[in-house]
C-alpha cells in the first residue's frame, strides 16, 4: 500500500509538473510574440524633400536631413497613385510611414504632398479693435503699439463675453477682445474672436 501511496504522489508529481512546463511554454510564446511586435512597431514622420535619387530621399526633418533609402519594397504615392522617383519634386512634403527593426527605421510607404504637412503656427491675442471690415480688421495687442490687420473668413466665430455666437456688427472701436487664429504664410487667420466684456447697448434715438 505504501509503494502503491508512492507511485500515486509520483505520477501526480509528473502531472502537476507537465501542467506547469506547458503553462511555461505557452506564456514564453505570448511573451516573444509581444517582443516581436515591439521590435516591428510602426513608425511615421513628415519631412519635406532636399534631394531625391533612385536609391535615397533626402527629407528635412526639423531642420536635420534624414536620408530614406528606397528600393522595390517602399511604395511612393501622392494623390492616390502610385508614382516613381522621377515624379517625386524637390521641395514636396512627404509622410512616411514604415517600421522599426533592431533600432533601424525601415520605409515602407512614402505620400507626398504639394503642402506643409506641419501644424499651422497658433495665434491667440488679447487687445483693442480698432476697425472690423468684411474680410479684416485692425487690432492692437494689449501693451503694444504697433496695430495689426489680421484677416477674416467665412468660418470666423464671432462671440459675446459669455461665449455665445453672435454677429460681427454687435462689435465696435476699442472693445476689447481675444483673437484666436492661426498663421499661413505671411497672413494671420482669425477663427474665433470673443468679447471680453458684455456690449454696450446702443441707445435709441
Amino acid at each position: 500500500m505504501a509503494q502503491d501511496s508512492a507511485e500515486e504522489t509520483q505520477s501526480t508529481t509528473d502531472s502537476l509538473r507537465e501542467r506547469i512546463q506547458n503553462i511555461v511554454e505557452q506564456q514564453k510564446e505570448k511573451v516573444q510574440s509581444v517582443l516581436g511586435e515591439l521590435s516591428n512597431q510602426r513608425r511615421g514622420f513628415v519631412g519635406q524633400v532636399v534631394r531625391v535619387s533612385e536609391e535615397t530621399l533626402g527629407l528635412d526633418v526639423r531642420g536635420a536631413t534624414r536620408i530614406v533609402p528606397l528600393d522595390e519594397n517602399v511604395i511612393l504615392m501622392r494623390n492616390g497613385a502610385e508614382i516613381n522617383t522621377e515624379s517625386v519634386e524637390v521641395g514636396s512634403w512627404a509622410e512616411v510611414l514604415g517600421i522599426v527593426n533592431n533600432d533601424s527605421f525601415i520605409a515602407k510607404k512614402i505620400t507626398f504632398f504639394t503642402t506643409s504637412l506641419l501644424p499651422k503656427p497658433h495665434f491667440v491675442s488679447l487687445g483693442s479693435l480698432k476697425t472690423i471690415k468684411t474680410n479684416s480688421l485692425d487690432f492692437q495687442p494689449r501693451g503694444q503699439e504697433t496695430i495689426l490687420t489680421v484677416s477674416l473668413n467665412r468660418t470666423t466665430v464671432f462671440q459675446n463675453s459669455e461665449g455665445e455666437e453672435t454677429r460681427n456688427t454687435e462689435f465696435v472701436e476699442d472693445d476689447q477682445v481675444l483673437l484666436i487664429g492661426y498663421q499661413e504664410n505671411d497672413d494671420t487667420i482669425i477663427t474665433v474672436m470673443r468679447a471680453l466684456a458684455p456690449f454696450t447697448p446702443v441707445e435709441e434715438e
